[in-house]
């Protein structure tokens, strides 16, 4: 479904916004394996829950982060530059990051992990592009479907992961689900400082931290799946299907009562509030 909804336009705009951009995808790609390595450590999680900890780190946006970045008055288009992008990555990075930071402690099939995500994640993004260039009339009319559509379809993905690891879920114990609401709830903490520390204004940080904190938990439970040979490694991001909406939940709320200002709104309303002190000025 991004495919479809992703113009050429979008791509060209990444060359304005490059600083939230990279913080998203260092963020994403560097930053948080590390940071579930750590949280892993710190529970003592066995093994194949960390290995699967820090395989859900590594993986790409989730599309529900532009959901959520609306909803916390965030910047919904830098949002889908940043969930595009690190879909792109993905590609590339998820296989490496699972190999840097979880190759001692397991093998990983690193070239299979990245023929999973040519298939899974490049192919149909090239293939919905390539639909809107051939049928522009026709996406332009189902493009206001297409959000729910992909509700739609991603809905039975997720309710299949968490029903085929239900008994894991529930027998995994406390110290995994902590491990996973930490995780978000760090991430998009992370998300949000990093942002600021790099210019960002307040809608680009709440975009940044959203989108950080959220993970394309399905393509992870896939990856887990067809490459490792523990099934207990797709516990954690299962797990964490039940965690990272109620964090993102819990930030576009309180954010929505804390109307955001954008760069430009800001320097409108000071250059509206300088002419009025100018005209009061005798």
């Amino acid at each position: 479904m991004m495919g479809t909804t992703a113009r050429v336009e979008d791509f060209r705009a990444c060359f304005g916004k490059v600083r939230p951009l990279m913080v998203n995808f260092i963020a994403c790609f560097g930053v948080l394996p590390a940071v579930a390595l750590v949280i892993g450590h710190a529970l003592d999680l066995e093994e194949d829950f960390m290995v699967g900890l820090v395989l859900m780190a590594g993986v790409n946006g989730g599309s529900a982060s532009n959901l959520f970045a609306l909803l916390a008055g965030g910047d919904v288009a830098l949002s889908v530059l940043m969930t595009i992008t690190t879909t792109l990555g993905a590609v590339i990075c998820t296989p490496l990051v699972a190999e840097f930071f979880v190759g001692a402690l397991v093998p990983v099939d690193t070239l299979g992990m990245l023929r999973s995500a040519v298939e899974v994640v490049l192919l149909p993004i090239l293939c919905g592009v390539a639909t809107r260039a051939a049928l522009p009339a026709t996406i332009e009319k189902l493009e206001p479907l297409i959000p729910t559509l992909g509700l739609g379809t991603a809905m039975p993905m997720i309710g299949g992961v968490l029903a085929s690891n239900a008994s894991s879920i529930l027998g995994a114990g406390v110290a995994l689900h902590v491990s996973a609401l930490v995780f978000h709830l760090v991430a998009g903490l992370i998300g949000y400082y990093l942002a600021g520390l790099t210019g960002s204004d307040e809608s680009e940080r709440r975009t940044v931290a959203i989108e950080v904190a959220m993970k394309n938990h399905v393509f992870a439970c896939i990856l887990a799946a067809a490459h490792f040979k523990s099934p207990l490694v797709q516990t954690p991001p299962a797990t964490a299907c039940i965690w990272c909406p109620i964090i993102a939940a819990a930030m576009s709320a309180y954010w929505k009562r804390r109307p955001s200002k954008s760069r430009k709104e800001k320097t409108l309303e000071s250059d509206g509030d300088r002419s009025v002190f100018r005209m009061a000025t005798p």
